[in-house]
């Protein structure tokens, strides 16, 4: 039977709405916060509590078999195509966490800031974001344990983006910021107000955190109720969705890996509508601080990203399997029978369809383990119509003329 919210039974069934909230509250399953919250223009406050009830557990379950399938996917794929698949997903992950937000960015820019990774270009648009996402693939992951954690990490993180779209919104507080802030919908009607003064924020930040690091309660619990409560604490003027759904990929790259990790903002989009009203039907007095809807809702995120990511890759492997066919024939026709040379337009077609991008000579050297300069002269030898060399970043990178295939 579905967890139905105690909103939804006050107007479906009034006459069993208080009987359903006190035996919620009180059941030996329920897990209690000590962080009270009440929706906007409301009076009534109401201590926060969830159903650690089979539902949740049951959610876990289907999450990591899930998790399963796909690490047994992804280790039947070449490395190439693994490699192709992330850098595209973190583009995509990157303009829909932006898009959320309102916050202009394109691929393109994107792209830029993955391709200067390896320069002198921390000062470019968005490097510093590309660079975190990163850094949940190798394992390269912050604890966030007090207030200070989490201003330093939004400092390297985002405040350049902040700051650049408008100084104001620099945090003024001592961690945080020390005057109100107000969220609102696409029409500027305010839905709800972040915590203030700064004291108040200090102090429910800390009880969050003491929740995210309790290893007593399941990882995708805590990072549930951690995001949903940065949400309503709102400790900053701007970037607040932004940072948390990056801290949220962050311990999600912990328990599920990091290609989970950087595609869960994409599936946040897909859903925006759901997500805001988790958020909302949270807040809402009627809910009387049920937290356990937004736990359900939320592992639903992290199952659907597992699942649509797996489905994802095993739409890209058929693909892949119909155009070698198709490649086969045109080498055939084409009277190429160097074997290097081969190999090298099963690359280039893989990053074509993976990633859309290319592979650099650099990727393709990696790959083959062969050195620049025969890869160069390969790519030389195939004949006109057959590559395309895109010139937009530096360096170049290579794909195949997939209408060649056709």
């Amino acid at each position: 039977m579905a967890y139905e919210s105690l909103k939804k039974i006050y107007y479906q069934e009034p006459g069993k709405y208080e009987e359903a909230y006190l035996s919620r509250f009180n059941s030996s399953t329920t897990k209690h916060i000590e962080i009270t919250i009440h929706q906007y223009n409301h009076k009534n406050e109401y201590p926060l509590f969830y159903c650690y009830d089979e539902s949740i557990i049951n959610s876990i379950i289907s999450i990591l078999h899930e998790k399963y399938e796909l690490d047994k996917l992804l280790a039947d794929i070449p490395m190439v195509i693994v490699d192709q698949f992330i850098k595209s997903s973190i583009v995509e992950e990157v303009k829909s966490t932006n898009d959320i937000e309102g916050v202009r960015s394109t691929k393109k820019e994107i792209r830029l800031a993955l391709a200067k990774q390896n320069t002198d270009s921390e000062n470019l648009r968005l490097w510093r974001v590309v660079n975190k996402y990163l850094s949940l693939l190798n394992n390269n992951l912050k604890n966030f344990k007090t207030c200070t954690d989490i201003r330093n990490f939004y400092d390297e993180f985002i405040l350049k983006e902040v700051v650049a779209d408008n100084s104001e919104n620099a945090p003024d507080g001592i961690i945080f910021r020390k005057e109100s802030v107000s969220v609102c919908t696409g029409t500027d009607r305010i839905i709800h107000q972040g915590l203030y003064p700064e004291k108040l924020i200090t102090a429910a930040m800390e009880h969050a955190l003491s929740i995210l690091n309790d290893e007593n309660k399941p990882l995708l619990v805590r990072v549930t109720i951690f995001h949903y409560l940065f949400g309503y604490i709102h400790p900053f003027y701007d970037g607040n969705g932004r940072l948390i759904r990056f801290i949220t990929s962050q311990y999600l790259a912990k328990e599920l890996g990091g290609i989970i990790s950087i595609r869960i903002s994409i599936t946040i989009k897909k859903q925006l509508k759901k997500y805001y009203q988790l958020f909302e039907q949270t807040n809402n007095e009627l809910n009387r601080g049920d937290l356990t809807p937004f736990i359900h809702g939320f592992l639903m995120f992290v199952f659907d990203t597992i699942k649509e990511t797996k489905q994802l890759l095993l739409k890209k492997i058929e693909q892949l399997d119909r155009y070698e066919n198709k490649l086969a024939a045109l080498l055939n026709k084409s009277g190429i029978d160097d074997e290097l040379l081969n190999d090298i337009y099963y690359i280039l077609l893989q990053a074509s369809l993976f990633s859309g991008e290319g592979a650099t000579v650099e990727q393709i050297m990696e790959t083959t383990k062969k050195s620049r300069n025969t890869i160069e002269t390969r790519l030389t030898q195939m004949p006109k119509g057959h590559l395309i060399k895109v010139k937009a970043t530096r360096p170049y990178k290579y794909k195949l003329n997939v209408l060649t295939l056709r």
